[in-house]
């Protein structure tokens, strides 16, 4: 793990501490900031296709260390795939760790949302959920 990688993994927890969640490509290292008119799909699958599943850690515990361990995990997973993020938001008490995909399409968006299942998608631009019809 280089100083740059951990260096990023840092800015990921200040990132869900200081505003409930965030995202990072997890090719290049980018964070995505808020505000930028991305959307978030977790339930990101394998290189088999089966959907990778979220991981819970306290929020009081959440350091750079869960962010590094999980984004070393989705690499292997995906296959170090294109698109694929490494996405992370505040409930209840948790921070919930998920792998997702990011578009700038709402619908694509959507859709993929809808055959994962999920409840829902992020809109970054809007800072909310968009309800896809799945259920979680």
């Amino acid at each position: 793990m280089s100083a740059a990688d951990h260096l990023r993994a840092e800015q990921f927890v200040n990132r869900v501490r200081a505003t409930g969640g965030a995202t990072m490509n997890l090719r290049t290292g980018k964070l995505v900031n808020p505000g930028t008119r991305a959307y978030m799909v977790g339930g990101e699958p394998d290189k088999s296709g089966v959907r990778i599943p979220t991981h819970a850690v306290p929020a009081d515990e959440f350091a750079a260390k869960h962010v590094e361990e999980a984004a070393a995990l989705l690499r292997e997973a995906t296959g170090n795939r294109a698109r694929v993020h490494l996405g992370a938001w505040q409930d209840d008490g948790n921070v919930e760790i998920d792998a997702s995909s990011v578009t700038r399409r709402r619908g694509e968006a959507i859709r993929k949302g809808r055959n994962r299942n999920e409840k829902a998608i992020w809109d970054n631009k809007h800072m909310r959920e968009v309800d896809t019809g799945g259920r979680g």
